[in-house]
C-alpha cells in the first residue's frame, strides 16, 4: 500500500487526508498542535459555541457537487449575508458595501453624489486606494475602506496594497439597496451542530494515523522524508499545508503575515445584532476591526449573547500580505515544490482561501495523483 505524509491538520489538512485515504493510500496526518481543526474548530465559553473568527461556508450554487460533498458530512442551515459598518465620521451603523439608498442620510452627501458622477470606473488602478476612489469616490472611500484596510494590513497607507491581490467586495463595490450581498449566487450556509465542523474532522480522519502535538523537524522532500526529532518517515505523496516558508526552512526568508488577537466577551442580552447579521464592521480608530455575534451563526438558543472581538496584531499567520513582492517571494518557494510533494490551503499556497476553494483545490490534485 502506498504511504502519505500530510503537514497539518487544519481543514485542508484533514480534507487531503480523506480523498486520500478513499484513493487506497495509507495517511498519517502530522499536527503540531493538541487537536485538530485548526481554526476552523468549535470551542465552548460559558456554553456557547464559538470558532476563531466566523467560519461559514460559501459555495459557488453552480458546484452543486461540493454543497453535496459538505452535506454529506454536515447538517446545514442556510444564512443570509448582510454587514453592518460604522463609517469613519459618522455616528451611526450602516450597510456594507455602501448601499446608494442610504448616501442622503451622509453629512457629505454633496460631494459624495459629485465624485460618483466623476469617478472614472474604467481606469486600471495602480493599488487598493486607487481601486475603491475610482469604484466609489474619495469621500466614501474614507469613510468606509480607508482606516478599516489600514488596520487590518496594519499599514500606513493603502498604495502599499496590490489591487488585484486583495480579497475584498468587488462584486459590487456600491449597491443600489441593501439586502443578502450573495443573492442566490452563493450557498451560504453553517452546520446546525452545536460543534460546527468538529465532526467533519472526525470522520475524515476516520481510518488515518493521527499524531498530535507533534513538530517535524526537518524536510528532505525530494526523498519524501521527514524527521521527528531522530525518528525518520517516509512516503510516496507529501501535502504540505504549513506555511511555504517553513516547509523550505525560511530559505527566501520570512512570509509576511497578518493575525488577529479574539477577545471573547459574554454580555447579559439575548441578541445584540439585528435579525440577518451576524458580523460588525469598525471602519474608524478603533483598534477593534469586526465583531461576531456567534449564536447568529450557531443557531445556540440563550439568553445571553456571546461575542467575539477581533484585533489585528502578528501573534499568529493568517492571511496572506497582498503585495507584489510578498506574492513573488511565495512563488520562488513554490517553484522549489518537487513532484509528489503539494503546497495546498491558505499557508501553503499563501493565498486567501476559504473552504470551499481549498475543497476544489484538493480535489484538482487527486486528480493528478
Amino acid at each position: 500500500m502506498k504511504k502519505a505524509i500530510v503537514i497539518g491538520g487544519g481543514f485542508a489538512g484533514c480534507t487531503a487526508a480523506y480523498f486520500l485515504k478513499n484513493k487506497g493510500f495509507d495517511v498519517t496526518i502530522f499536527e503540531a498542535s493538541n487537536e485538530l481543526g485548526a481554526g476552523i474548530r468549535t470551542h465552548f465559553y460559558k456554553g456557547h459555541p464559538y470558532t476563531f473568527g466566523p467560519h461559514h461556508l460559501l459555495i459557488d450554487v453552480n458546484d452543486g457537487w461540493a454543497i453535496d460533498y459538505f452535506k454529506g458530512f454536515l447538517e446545514l442551515r442556510q444564512l443570509t449575508h448582510q454587514v453592518l459598518t460604522t463609517p469613519y465620521g459618522e455616528n451611526s451603523f450602516y450597510n456594507y458595501p455602501p448601499v446608494k439608498s442610504d448616501i442622503d442620510t451622509f453629512q457629505n452627501k454633496e460631494q459624495i453624489y459629485k465624485e460618483l458622477k466623476e469617478r472614472n470606473t474604467n481606469a486600471k488602478p495602480k493599488n487598493l486606494e486607487e481601486y475603491w476612489e475610482n469604484s466609489i469616490g474619495n469621500t466614501l472611500y474614507n469613510m468606509f475602506v480607508n482606516n478599516y484596510s489600514k488596520k487590518m494590513w496594519n499599514i500606513k497607507n493603502n498604495t502599499e496594497l496590490d489591487e488585484d491581490l486583495c480579497f475584498s467586495v468587488k462584486k459590487e463595490p456600491l449597491r443600489r439597496q441593501p439586502g443578502d450581498y450573495f443573492s442566490g449566487a452563493i450557498y451560504n450556509a453553517y452546520p446546525t451542530n452545536l460543534d460546527g465542523y468538529n465532526v467533519y474532522f472526525d470522520k475524515c480522519v476516520h481510518g488515518v494515523k493521527v499524531q498530535l502535538n507533534t513538530k517535524i523537524s526537518k524536510f528532505d522532500l525530494e526523498n519524501k522524508t521527514i524527521w521527528i526529532d531522530k525518528q525518520k518517515y517516509n512516503a510516496d505523496i507529501i501535502i504540505s499545508t504549513i506555511s511555504l516558508d517553513d516547509l523550505f526552512e525560511y530559505r527566501y526568508g520570512e512570509l509576511k503575515y497578518m493575525g488577529r488577537d479574539f477577545m471573547k466577551i459574554l454580555l447579559p442580552i439575548e441578541r445584540i445584532t439585528p435579525e440577518g447579521y451576524y458580523f460588525l464592521y469598525y471602519a474608524g480608530d478603533e483598534p477593534y476591526t469586526r465583531i461576531v455575534e456567534y449564536k447568529t451563526l450557531t443557531g445556540y438558543k440563550s439568553k445571553d449573547t456571546l461575542i467575539g472581538i477581533e484585533i489585528p496584531s502578528n501573534s499568529n499567520r493568517l492571511y496572506p500580505y497582498p503585495t507584489k513582492a510578498e506574492v513573488d517571494r511565495a512563488y520562488r518557494y513554490k517553484n522549489l515544490i518537487p513532484k509528489d510533494v503539494y503546497s495546498i490551503g491558505r499557508l501553503g499556497e499563501y493565498k486567501y482561501k476559504d473552504m470551499y476553494w481549498i475543497l476544489k483545490d484538493i480535489k484538482e490534485i487527486m486528480n493528478q495523483i
